[in-house]
């Protein structure tokens, strides 16, 4: 069975918190994904706020499956790639999302839209 929601709110810093609210109501507080979909929500929408071009809206889409749940991050795109700049020896305190993705989540990519907007995707398995 696939169940699935999304929502559309403006590309700004205090949005992260709402994004995060909106996947936690919607899986559940129980949900054995939940804490870790969370967090990369949290990533990924946190750097569609940094890296893509002021003003826009964000597109999030969830989808929740026997195994999976799967988010999609869609943002009005930016210059430059997502690309893993993480350098453990650093003391810097961003610069980590990727590799925190690449940690929690089962499969992770992107994809630049023809309109040139940025598909970020994530899969949670419990």
């Amino acid at each position: 069975m696939l169940t699935a929601t999304r929502i559309t709110m403006p590309g700004r810093p205090e949005q992260v918190r709402v994004a995060r609210r909106w996947l936690a109501a919607w899986l559940g507080a129980d949900h054995p994904a939940e804490y870790a979909a969370v967090q990369l929500l949290s990533e990924t929408f946190g750097n569609s706020v940094l890296y893509a071009r002021p003003g826009g809206m964000v597109e999030l889409t969830a989808e929740l499956s026997d195994q999976q749940v799967r988010v999609e991050v869609v943002d009005c795109g930016g210059n430059g790639e997502p690309r893993l700049r993480y350098d453990p020896e650093s003391d810097r305190e961003s610069g980590r999302g990727l590799y925190i993705l690449d940690f929690l989540a089962k499969e992770w990519g992107w994809e630049r839209l023809s309109d040139q907007r940025l598909r970020f995707w994530y899969t949670v398995t419990f």
